[in-house]
């Protein structure tokens, strides 16, 4: 044989769509694991602002004794918060990338789908 055998087309566009799907399956399972982390951290930051704004009241109400212990309580609070928002933001950041790359895998499997009914 002069020239080495070439697989057909049809079937280096098959490989090229199960190794992109590859991919998506995963892009899709760390989107969803990004969306499950900004859920439950919107709920418990939710929750510690909630917390914290009683506390508050309640040391500017004066019902709470120990003025250094609550201005200490008050402090770390708001500590978490800033934690909890910062990786709330970085948890938004991550999305957007995810669901770009989701797209642009998306869009080069249709493309390869498509030229593989076209031939």
């Amino acid at each position: 044989m002069l020239f080495p055998r070439f697989r057909s087309r049809e079937r280096d566009l098959r490989a090229d769509i199960e190794r992109l799907s590859t991919i998506q399956v995963a892009i899709d399972r760390a989107i969803a694991d990004a969306a499950s982390e900004r859920t439950g951290l919107a709920n418990r930051v939710e929750d510690a602002r909630s917390r914290a704004a009683f506390l508050y009241g309640d040391v500017i109400d004066g019902e709470v004794e120990g003025d250094r212990k609550s201005a200490a309580m008050i402090v770390d609070a708001e500590q978490l918060l800033v934690r909890g928002e910062l990786r709330r933001e970085e948890l938004e950041a991550h999305f957007e990338i995810l669901q770009d790359l989701k797209r642009r895998i998306d869009a080069a499997i249709q493309a390869l789908a498509e030229e593989n009914v076209e031939d």
